[in-house]
């Protein structure tokens, strides 16, 4: 029973070790990188995501599905914005297995944030996920009148290593945001 206990009380604190990693290292990373998108909603259906290269997506459900806008124009008529935001990509970058993580310089960024956008290999969906999870965690800032914690401060989307040693963590940082 002993042994027991403690392998929980280790699990444990290894399990707090973590999240105080993971925080202290995106409180460094860079705010201001590759703007991927700007993010405009017109009610709380309907919106477009214009991607850096002028692709441009749509979404009418809140922002869980997105599809190519096919029509020409690419903005909805700005008198009736509900809320424009800007975002961009966040890289931090670590070369001893994760203790240690440096913000990965704004010209090496490029490759790393056009995982945003569309994929040969799986058309949108890369885009779309992203999209949707950007959108439900700014409409829920918003929903609790918390906005204002979200902007300028980088999340983290995803880690991974090419090595034991060598990684990157992708995130996003909210920028610019309006809400009429």
């Amino acid at each position: 029973m002993k042994y027991l206990v403690g392998m929980i009380i280790i699990i444990s604190l290894h399990s707090f070790d973590t999240v105080c990693q993971e925080e202290f290292y995106w409180n460094n990373a860079p705010t201001i990188g590759t703007k991927i998108y700007q993010i405009k909603f017109f009610s709380s259906e309907k919106g477009i995501a214009i991607a850096q290269t002028g692709e441009v997506l749509k979404t009418l459900d809140k922002g869980e599905h997105w599809f190519i806008n096919r029509e020409t124009e690419k903005s909805e008529n700005n008198n009736h914005l509900l809320w424009t935001a800007e975002i961009y990509c966040s890289v931090m970058n670590t070369i001893d297995g994760g203790k240690n993580w440096k913000p990965y310089v704004k010209e090496q960024q490029e490759h790393f944030c056009n995982v945003y956008f569309k994929d040969g290999n799986t058309d949108w969906k890369v885009a779309e996920e992203f999209l949707s999870k950007v959108v439900n965690i700014i409409n829920k800032y918003i929903q609790d009148q918390k906005i204002k914690l979200l902007i300028d401060k980088p999340n983290q989307c995803t880690e991974y290593y090419t090595n034991v040693d060598s990684g990157w963590a992708l995130g996003w940082c909210l920028k610019n945001f309006k809400k009429q």
